[in-house]
């Protein structure tokens, strides 16, 4: 297959087709919810979840509701079968979870998959937890997407599979850099062409630490092939958030070719011994950050082997010297002790602003919702976990008012 034949269209023609998810929003107070039915497909989903994590089956459930057959249950959980009020009370109390569960229209539970890069050191408790809270924003911006009426395009997809060559993953981040004229320095691009260009929202969010030191660089997260969303850690250094956001980019362009694990390593040293999907992530990440164009434009020839000079040119790539040697390396352009001695020198840093968190279009739309009453300050707040004073600091830092009193 060739590099021309292999891109051709990448993904499919970004066409515009609403798909505006309908979600209950009913409260339940003192054990009463309103007498209407209630029928969607993430009612379903979390039906099955909840049913599964306590090891019960379609024909079990079906007796603890009092249903004829398990036909009932199966067409409860395809989205198929509406519940009136009373059934889903009795759901609730079978499942052991409060109405809201099913209810709840911030909630990904059921849906939302997970790709973290997490340093080894990060419990799975802490990373359990903190899923927990992103799933919160995910829910939110996804709700506040419908409200918007925001139209999804097709879902980009790139075309490669676990068994692709490298090569081939490097091949076409190139031309995705030349497609779409991310310049000389595509890391100062990357995060509009995402989030702008192909819809898949980049969210900016503060990880913080667990007791045992372990972070968190970023993740991806896939809606059922509803939304693709890439969440990455605003604290880290600007190398480490450029590669990061590439890196959680690829998958989300691969997703449902090659599903990748729950959780990877953050760690450098632990890119070779990685699981091939990672290596292919690697990969296209490194040439999307520094396709061999941009390598030409800022390589001086007679210092190609010159440690000084490619410190200055991963500086302006806003890459490590250690990606760039890595790059270079492979690309034959360096010799392997000039590859270890760029490794191993000193960074000359890059000096940039931590992004502002979540991103500049999710809290223009909760600050519209809030503003108009779509949304009560306390409802965006539980969703986000913070206080309503940390909400209000959001608005602040995006130089907005807010849009609610305390």
């Amino acid at each position: 297959m060739s590099g021309e034949n292999s891109f051709g269209c990448w993904f499919l023609q970004i066409d515009v087709c609403k798909n505006i998810l309908h979600v209950a929003t009913s409260k339940r107070q003192d054990g009463l919810i309103p007498m209407k039915n209630y029928s969607t497909p993430q009612l379903g989903l979390r039906v099955k979840h909840a049913r599964e994590a306590l090891k019960l089956n379609q024909e079990d459930l079906k007796d603890k509701l009092g249903f004829k057959d398990r036909q009932t249950v199966s067409d409860i959980e395809n989205g198929k079968r509406a519940l009136k009020a009373e059934e889903l009370l009795q759901l609730a109390d079978a499942l052991d979870k409060d109405v809201q569960f099913f209810l709840n229209p911030f909630s990904v539970v059921a849906e939302a998959t997970f790709n973290w890069r997490a340093s080894p050191e990060l419990s799975g408790d802490d990373l359990d937890r903190f899923e927990v809270r992103a799933g919160g924003w995910i829910g939110l911006l996804r709700w506040l997407r419908n409200e918007h009426k925001v139209d999804t395009p097709f879902k980009p997809v790139l075309r490669l599979t676990e068994r692709s060559a490298f090569e081939l993953a490097q091949e076409q981040a190139e031309q995705l850099v030349k497609a779409y004229e991310l310049g000389p320095v595509p890391a100062k691009s990357l995060v509009d062409f995402i989030g702008t260009t192909l819809d898949i929202p980049v969210l900016f969010v503060d990880t913080g630490e667990s007791s045992e030191g372990g972070s968190i660089s970023g993740a991806a997260c896939d809606l059922g092939g509803e939304l693709g969303v890439v969440l990455v850690n605003r604290n880290e250094p600007p190398t480490r958030r450029y590669f990061n956001l590439a890196h959680e980019f690829f998958h989300a362009l691969t997703w449902e070719a090659m599903k990748p694990s729950h959780r990877e390593s953050n760690s450098v040293a632990d890119r070779k011994g990685s699981h091939r999907i990672e290596q292919l992530a690697n990969c296209f990440a490194a040439a999307l950050l520094m396709p061999t164009s941009s390598l030409d434009v800022f390589i001086e020839t007679e210092k190609a082997g010159d440690v000084g000079h490619l410190a200055e040119v991963a500086a302006k790539l806003r890459v490590s010297n250690e990606a760039l040697s890595w790059r270079l390396f492979q690309l034959g352009r360096v010799d392997k002790s000039t590859q270890k001695a760029l490794a191993a020198s000193k960074s000359i840093g890059v000096k940039e602003d931590a992004p502002k968190p979540f991103s500049p279009a999710f809290v223009s739309m909760l600050h519209n919702a809030l503003d108009r009453g779509w949304l009560t300050a306390r409802k965006a707040a539980s969703a986000m976990d913070m206080s309503l004073g940390e909400l209000k600091e959001v608005f602040a830092v995006h130089e907005m008012p807010s849009p609610f009193d305390l």
